[in-house]
């Protein structure tokens, strides 16, 4: 398949497997559960096991041996993503057909943790006039009656270029910068916190959020639609930005978009502190062994700004 037409495929991931009934409200905005004060016994800890492939990359300022550019400290526009055993041959591809059938002799490829994306521009700052232009230009792009890079978006620097957080990426502004009809629902693909649920420290907090921060940072130099929420003591990521055309439940009940499934194949659990959560499978019934999952992602409603 040519590399610009797995623009539209490859611009957002995600994954659920859960018909999300709540509201933004009660998602994101309810009162905490009451929290049991008392260490997790071994009995808890059980229930919790690094026993599922990682969704997320390791959380690091940088990766041993990983080829670095000088786009690694600039905002840049990720036009496609491609990850696989081909992702350098097949961005080369994108960066050629960019170039020559796109009009975009700026396009370069580069490796990011996962993916390798063709990418356009260098900015300092997300309100770069020039980046705000050239994101307009290049999502408006016609091609042989086509707009292929419409779901191009702009991608924040490695993580040890950045200070303090981002509001492009907190999920509280997700409505106001894509359009309420866009962003009705999102994908959870990982949580920041204690696993007890007891009371955390200022500075656990503190790194909870850098770490949820950071992995969305990562996740959107890979080209995809990360976003952070920050809650009163953890944190959540997610991924996309999925409106009723992608899921419905009222009319549509069991019905997603290709992009809502092509997400769920790309990040299937919801894991927690990086690891995968081992949980009972609800409604398993009868007198045989109780029988258990890794608990998948699960799609929530975005929370008003």
């Amino acid at each position: 398949m040519p590399a610009l037409s797995l623009i539209r495929a490859l611009a957002v991931a995600g994954l659920t497997c859960a018909v999300a009934t709540q509201t933004a409200s009660a998602q994101f905005g309810g009162k905490p559960k009451p929290r049991d004060p008392k260490p997790a016994t071994q009995e808890d800890l059980k229930q919790f096991r690094d026993e599922a492939d990682e969704v997320l990359a390791p959380i690091t300022s940088g990766t041993p041996g990983q080829a670095q550019s000088q786009a690694a400290a600039h905002w840049s526009i990720v036009l496609v993503a491609f990850t696989g055993d081909q992702q350098t041959e097949n961005a080369a591809m994108g960066v050629m057909k960019a170039r020559t059938e796109g009009g975009l002799p700026g396009a370069y490829a580069e490796k990011r943790v996962t993916a390798t994306v063709v990418a356009y521009g260098r900015y300092d700052r997300p309100d770069d006039p020039q980046a705000k232009a050239d994101l307009e230009m290049i999502r408006t792009l016609r091609l042989g009656g086509q707009t292929p890079f419409a779901t191009a978006l702009l991608a924040p620097p490695e993580p040890s270029h950045l200070a303090g957080s981002l509001p492009e990426l907190d999920l509280r502004n997700a409505k106001k910068l894509l359009g309420k009809e866009r962003a009705l629902y999102t994908l959870q693909v990982a949580i920041y916190g204690r696993i007890d649920r007891s009371p955390a420290s200022a500075d656990e907090i503190a790194e909870y959020r850098r770490a949820a921060e950071a992995a969305a940072v990562i996740l959107r130099r890979d080209g995809e639609l990360a976003f952070y929420y920050h809650a009163a003591e953890r944190s959540m990521v997610t991924v996309g930005a999925f409106g009723e055309a992608d899921y419905e439940p009222l009319h549509r009940p069991g019905i997603e978009s290709l992009d809502l499934m092509r997400a769920r194949e790309l990040h299937p659990l919801n894991l927690l502190n990086g690891q995968g959560l081992r949980e009972r499978i609800p409604g398993a019934k009868g007198d045989g062994p109780e029988v258990y999952r890794m608990q998948p992602s699960m799609l929530v409603g975005v929370p008003e700004s």
